[in-house]
């Protein structure tokens, strides 16, 4: 429901054994249960054309006109839009366990609880991720990105004109993170919701 001036909303009639979804600018995603993924809606750049070989899919996301996905083996694809490299997955990157796509930037989270990031570096959405550590969840805004530390605290770096990045002093205890076109959110253990940024 909602928008549907692409199709977005035209969930493909014979879908089932749906695992897992995600949603683009314009475009669905629908992770299947036996590992292969399903799109539909606005395709110009071809983020809806999901590569005929890939399999064994365990996660799925959404950027604003490209598409990623996290294989059981740690390895990640990427198809759409990419004229900032967010489909240029960097060479040799593996031992993923999470993924998060923003307008046109591209983030992993590594099992060791690094961050990799790639696609436009404007208002440093690259150069933030480098120093992370103790990661345990990501996600990634229209410019900006914030991650979950496995203190439950928050961090966030790229654009920060409506303080999207800046989590709220004494924020802790959060066991979730989502990040919009320009606001944050985090789910805090007692099941309460902070929110900051574009208001």
């Amino acid at each position: 429901w909602g928008n549907n001036n692409y199709g977005q909303c035209n969930v493909p009639r014979n879908l089932a054994g749906v695992a897992a979804i995600a949603a683009g600018e314009t475009h669905g995603l629908a992770l299947l249960a036996d590992g292969t993924v399903a799109a539909w809606g606005y395709n110009d750049y071809c983020q809806c054309d999901v590569p005929e070989d890939l399999t064994d899919v365990v996660a799925i996301t959404g950027g604003d006109l490209h598409s990623l996905a996290l294989k059981s083996d740690g390895t990640v694809v990427a198809w759409g839009e990419n004229s900032e490299n967010q489909c240029s997955v960097p060479e040799n990157l593996t031992d993923v366990v999470a993924i998060s796509a923003g307008s046109s930037h591209s983030l992993a989270l590594k099992s060791d609880g690094t961050v990799v990031a790639w696609g436009e570096d404007g208002d440093g959405k690259l150069s933030g991720a480098e120093s992370l550590t103790d990661i345990v969840a990501i996600a990634a805004g229209d410019s900006h990105s914030i991650a979950l530390r496995s203190d439950g605290t928050v961090v966030g770096w790229g654009a920060s004109g409506n303080g999207e990045c800046d989590a709220p002093e004494g924020l802790a205890d959060v066991a979730a993170i989502a990040a919009g076109d320009a606001f944050s959110l985090a789910l805090r253990t007692d099941g309460t919701v902070v929110a900051w940024g574009n208001n």
